[in-house]
């Protein structure tokens, strides 16, 4: 579970911001939190702003720290995993500092986190929290590694991140082994990528032939939003016949016609809206039985906002959220956004100043005229009228009907 995510100096987000999934005090939809040791956690965070305002960089900034931590050798010499990102703020020669703090599947709590500066580790450490304090499980400088658990010292690339090379080499080692399969765990998906979700939708569970339980489960899921689907065909029927079909899978949905007949409609004929529900089955499966975490972008591209909260309540129902999984996303739905849905601290916007570096905020850490907002308020409509700020400042555009003209 992630407790916080720690940024600075990421694309447009110079100065450190949190996005904090610790619950407020404030007294409003307790069934949206899970508590654990006596502290109580968000399930859900709305991440609301202008297009550019930097929303997409939050959950970004945790897939490249999840990418560095899990990446092997060869693909850090072989494309180093800075090269898609862009140093907004490079010009200061400051490193990124990315820091995460989580609370493993052996209910401990750690924080780890490192900085980077242009391929090269300026620093790392791993800390285990034991009450109210942090003990020092390793830090790192440069090259140089204090493993003071085991009064050990190491020298390791510069270019490498210790909790990958510490995790192969000494699986056994608890502390390292939840940490790393922490980050193993979370996803990221870039539904606002087309090249992206073009790969998520050619993207087909082998377990559609293998377990009909599964099956089932699928097509349970899929009626819940679009009752005249009756069942799922599959064109090869059994995984040994993958092999003869060049290891393709068709997937058709089968609907009952106005005659009663059944017919069979190729997936890629559904709608925009069900096909996407049916790619992003897995990753909520997966997500609320596991108690994973998972970071959408444009989560509500091409869904109605009846499936976007639909998407929302199975995270903030205990009784679909059996793992108490974690749903961080990036949105423009401003249907969604209201006292109904949200706890205040569940609502997050985004906002990009006029030197162009980002911030993000809480709806319940806001202030209107040095009040906090009030949770009896119209959120979407406020936003949407400027008064939580984060959206976009339009100017008037002309056209002059003269210009490209020839003259006589």
């Amino acid at each position: 579970m992630l407790i916080k995510f720690n940024f600075k100096n990421f694309k447009s987000f110079k100065n450190e911001n949190t996005l904090d999934m610790e619950a407020t005090s404030i007294k409003e939809h307790e069934y949206n939190l899970v508590e654990v040791n006596g502290e109580k956690y968000l399930k859900v965070s709305a991440i609301y702003g202008a297009n550019a305002s930097g929303k997409t960089n939050v959950l970004q900034a945790f897939n490249y720290m999840k990418k560095r931590i899990l990446v092997n050798d060869d693909t850090i010499k072989n494309s180093p995993v800075d090269a898609d990102n862009l140093y907004s703020f490079m010009i200061n020669e400051e490193p990124i500092g990315l820091e995460i703090e989580l609370l493993a599947k052996n209910k401990k709590i750690y924080k780890y986190g490192f900085e980077v500066l242009k391929d090269t580790i300026i620093s790392e450490w791993l800390y285990l929290k034991r009450i109210n304090t942090y003990s020092i499980i390793f830090e790192r400088e440069e090259k140089d590694v204090k493993l003071l658990k085991y009064k050990d010292r190491f020298n390791v690339n510069d270019n490498t991140l210790f909790l990958n090379l510490y995790s192969k080499l000494h699986s056994s080692d608890e502390d390292f082994t939840n940490v790393y399969e922490w980050f193993m765990n979370a996803n990221y998906l870039d539904l606002g990528n087309p090249r992206f979700e073009t790969i998520i939708n050619n993207r087909i569970s082998l377990k559609i032939l293998s377990d009909e339980k599964y099956k089932n489960e699928l097509i349970r899921f899929i009626r819940t939003f679009d009752a005249g689907v009756e069942g799922i065909k599959t064109t090869p029927e059994t995984i040994e016949e993958i092999k003869n079909n060049n290891n393709s899978i068709k997937v058709e949905l089968i609907h009952r016609t106005e005659e009663g007949e059944l017919k069979a409609l190729p997936l890629e004929l559904e709608s925009n809206g069900t096909r996407k529900m049916f790619h992003l089955f897995d990753f909520l499966m997966d997500t609320l039985k596991k108690g994973m975490v998972l970071f959408i972008d444009e989560l509500d591209a091409k869904l109605h906002p009846l499936l976007t909260r639909y998407i929302i309540n199975l995270f903030h129902n205990s009784e679909t959220n059996v793992g108490n999984g974690q749903l961080i996303y990036s949105t423009h739905d401003t249907v969604n956004l209201n006292k109904e849905t949200f706890r205040r601290d569940e609502i997050w916007f985004a906002e990009k100043d006029n030197n162009g570096v980002s911030k993000i905020y809480s709806l319940s850490d806001y202030k209107i005229d040095n009040v906090k907002v009030r949770n009896d308020a119209t959120y979407n409509k406020d936003y949407l009228t400027g008064r939580y700020g984060a959206i976009p400042v339009l100017e008037q555009f002309e056209i002059n009907i003269n210009e490209g003209k020839e003259s006589c």
